[in-house]
């Protein structure tokens, strides 16, 4: 009975979390809440399509996420292993919301792990990097649709038809903005709509997770350049696709590293090479250039500052003079006729046989600053143990019996680690390899089903 009380005690303040306080959500659970207009969107419109891609992605997420806690349990993985990065089955919902209907499910899958790979394992190394690892896949994912030939197509009837930013360019047709705003027009299955991304944008802002001076800064570029070039203005702004990558992506403030005053010449930047790409006939795929773009001088300039102050800082560093101790032929005579002192006798202390705390003490090993009970960043003291040990990290014991249905099955990783570890019989080796087999086969039907009807 009072577990179901503080159940309901806690479904009570679920609202009041995610309402009234927001800023106290983390930002993998805002993202995932901010993500969930993008999915139900694109799942009304895209239906069977839409509904396969996020599915596969889903799962590669899984895949992901439990090859990352099989790394940290095997193989000891650091602490600073996906430190700031995006969990993996957001990140999952993250990149399929900008794939095309027509998208394998082979492609997607490797985008996702792409991703996750790139932002959980190289990117926590960098330091002073304002490139989103997103944009990068992004224009991976554009390459590999160029010569695939995959296009965008009607929503409702399923003919292939080019984007609305292409088709405007190609043929002077300017579609109603009213359209692009609802997303019943060509374009990826979760930003299409740019409705339902701008009430995730709101809801990003309103949960403090994403910096409004890089999207007002941006849409200002846009706007800047539409009027000077005589367009549309509504036509350029309602772009379901920009608004996502300049609010879910470029405006993220564990990846903003400039201040409040710089982040809306950033996006006013971003938003003018966006357009002129567009004027250009670049389409859709003119914003992540604009903002790929943009943030790599940005990167730079960051980059090069870090070393001029690194190279002021040695150089104004005071250095170290040693001094040497000569030691002449000749005595001081001063030293010679000096008087010469007794020595005096120190009092007898009584010993005693009873060892006090404060010996015990201070015979121990000297504790460290940053592993007292004071330090409450913990990452940052497993960081420090991590780099202060001079014996490899080791991975942490679990039990086999929790580890092999929850991991070997999902994961390739897992039976190759089943089969390399002598601990294990080969009549289980046999049955964890048949269960896997079974699995990846029921999945490959199901894909095969899903898209052959």
């Amino acid at each position: 009975m009072l577990d179901v009380r503080q159940l309901w005690r806690g479904l009570h303040g679920v609202p009041q979390l995610l309402l009234v306080q927001p800023d106290q959500l983390g930002y993998d659970l805002a993202y995932a809440l901010a993500l969930l207009p993008l999915v139900v969107a694109g799942i009304v419109f895209f239906l069977q399509d839409s509904i396969l891609l996020f599915a596969i992605s889903f799962l590669a997420g899984i895949v992901c996420l439990l090859a990352l806690q099989l790394g940290r349990l095997t193989f000891g993985l650091p602490a600073w292993i996906g430190f700031k990065a995006t969990h993996p089955l957001v990140a999952s919902m993250l990149i399929a919301c900008f794939f095309s209907p027509r998208t394998p499910a082979w492609v997607a899958a490797s985008m996702v792990i792409l991703f996750v790979l790139i932002d959980t394992v190289v990117w926590p190394q960098l330091q002073r990097v304002m490139l989103h690892p997103a944009l990068i896949v992004f224009g991976i994912l554009f390459i590999i649709q160029r010569e695939l030939g995959i296009g965008f197509v009607n929503p409702f009837d399923g003919r292939h038809l080019d984007d609305p930013l292409t088709l405007w360019y190609k043929l002077q047709i300017v579609i109603d903005p009213v359209k692009l705003y609802v997303g019943n027009v060509p374009g990826p299955i979760g930003v299409t709509s740019a409705g339902a991304v701008l009430i995730g944008v709101i809801y990003l802002w309103y949960t403090r997770k994403i910096s409004l001076g890089v999207i007002a800064g941006f849409l200002c570029g846009v706007a800047a350049v539409a009027l000077a070039i005589r367009s549309d203005l509504g036509f350029q702004l309602a772009s379901g696709p920009s608004l996502f990558l300049a609010g879910y992506v470029a405006a993220d403030r564990r990846r903003v590293l400039l201040s409040e005053r710089f982040t809306f010449v950033f996006g006013l930047a971003a938003g003018a090479v966006t357009m002129i790409l567009r004027w250009y006939g670049e389409g859709q795929q003119a914003a992540w250039q604009g903002l790929l773009l943009v943030s790599a001088v940005v990167t730079v300039i960051l980059r090069v500052q870090a070393m001029l102050r690194h190279r002021a800082r040695e150089t104004s560093r005071p250095t170290s003079v040693r001094t040497l101790s000569v030691e002449s032929g000749e005595p001081d005579p001063h030293r010679l006729w000096a008087p010469v002192r007794p020595p005096v006798r120190q009092p007898v202390m009584a010993a005693s046989t009873v060892t006090t705390a404060y010996s015990r003490g201070s015979a121990a090993r000297p504790v460290r600053s940053f592993e007292t009970q004071s330090d409450s960043n913990d990452l940052v003291r497993q960081m420090r143990n991590a780099a202060t040990r001079s014996r490899p990290l080791g991975g942490a014991s679990a039990s086999p019996f929790l580890l092999w249905p929850a991991l070997l099955i999902f994961n390739p990783v897992g039976l190759w680690l089943t089969w390399s570890s002598p601990s294990i019989g080969r009549t289980t080796r046999l049955l964890v390899s048949a269960v896997s087999v079974l699995w990846y086969l029921g999945v490959a039907g199901l894909a095969f089903v899903l898209t052959h009807r």
